[in-house]
Order: structure tokens, then C-alpha cells, then sequence
């Protein structure tokens, strides 16, 4: 059974500062763009993979320059769909100990596990620019494009990741000096999420 839901339960934002409110307005948007561009990625995929293996069986001929165009799309549509999912926090978690403290203890792991986030993405854009100027100077070996782009996908995932990591850590430093009623982390977070699903399935 699927039921419709809100992109973004307003009403949860009236209960955050200005500040957080606007950035979790950014993130929402940043968000759409996302998604929409992972999934006509893969419809773009399917398609010209389709195309060429009509080309190939029924024509015996090929679109030579279908591999590289394919690789780029693959890698916008897994990254770009990895920075959406890291913004609707539907990745699994292991937290069958940490569920067992307080919530003050929760939120203190929870803005550990986004400083840890930071760290990790923001090595990633660092290390691309370390390498820019080697890559700048490579050529893709059928269609001549520049050695930057195929790590691009993965680097603008990266600083969206570090946009998201950091407001997620603003809430947890703004939830941490508040009195909640619930138990669970995902109680508290579920007030600070910047993308739902259209559709979820029951």
C-alpha cells in the first residue's frame, strides 16, 4: 500500500531558529535537484544501452562513443543519488547501544558521526583539487574529454555532503540545548529533515 506524504513536513520547521530553517530550505532544494538528476541519469543509461544493443544485434553496428558518455552518467546517477539518500537519512544504522542512552548521548554521537562525515567528504574534495592539475592535463581515450570529469560526480556529491553534514551538526548543537520527549534519535531528527520521499510504502 503506498500513501502519500509531504517533500518536507513544514510543519517541523516553524520549531527551528531562522538560520536553520533557511539552510534546511537550501538543502530541500538541493535535494529535488538531486534526485531528478540521478534518476535521468539512469533513464539516460537504460536508454542509450538499449539503443546500442538494438545497433549491435539487429544492425551489427555500434555508437563507438556510447562507453564514456554511459561511465560519466553511471557515476552522476550513483553519486548524486548517494548525496539525496545522505540527506533523507534513509541509510542503515547500527545503533542497537547507542539507542540505549539518553538522548543527550545520542545527539552528542550524532554530531560526532557528522564531524566524522565532514572529515571524510571534505578529504575527498581535497584530494581532487590536490590532483586537478594532473588531471587537467589527461585525455579520455575515445572521446578526448578531461581526466577532471569523471571524478566530478563524485566531488560535487562530496561538497553537497559537507553542506549536509554541517547543518545536520547545527541541529544536533541546537537539539542538544532542548528538552525532547522522545526517546529515540530518529524522533528528534525526523523535526530537521531536509528531503521525504514522495511515496512510502506500508
Amino acid at each position: 500500500m503506498t500513501t502519500q506524504t509531504s517533500q518536507i513536513a513544514d510543519d517541523a520547521v516553524v520549531d527551528l531558529p531562522r538560520g536553520l530553517a533557511k539552510f534546511r530550505r537550501l538543502l530541500h532544494i538541493i535535494g529535488k535537484i538531486e534526485i531528478t538528476a540521478a534518476i535521468c541519469a539512469l533513464v539516460f543509461v537504460v536508454a542509450l544501452s538499449a539503443t546500442q544493443t538494438i545497433l549491435r544485434y539487429l544492425f551489427a553496428t555500434s555508437m563507438w562513443w556510447t562507453q564514456e558518455v554511459v561511465e560519466i552518467s553511471i557515476l552522476a546517477c550513483y553519486f548524486f543519488g548517494i548525496s539525496y539518500v545522505f540527506k533523507t537519512r534513509q541509510y542503515i544504522l547500527i545503533e542497537f547501544l547507542s539507542s540505549k542512552g539518553s538522548i543527550k548521548f545520542q545527539l552528542a554521537l550524532y554530531m560526532l558521526a557528522q564531524i566524522f562525515a565532514i572529515i571524510f567528504t571534505g578529504l575527498i574534495t581535497w584530494m581532487f583539487y590536490l590532483f586537478l592539475p594532473t588531471l587537467i592535463n589527461m585525455r579520455s581515450t575515445i572521446l578526448g574529454w578531461p581526466g577532471w570529469l569523471g571524478p566530478l560526480p563524485l566531488v560535487i556529491a562530496s561538497i553537497m555532503m559537507v553542506l549536509t553534514s554541517i547543518y545536520y551538526f547545527l541541529f544536533g548543537l541546537w537539539a542538544f540545548g532542548q528538552e525532547w520527549d522522545e526517546t529515540s534519535l530518529d524522533g528528534v531528527e525526523r523535526h530537521a529533515l531536509t528531503n521525504i520521499p514522495e511515496m512510502e510504502i506500508e
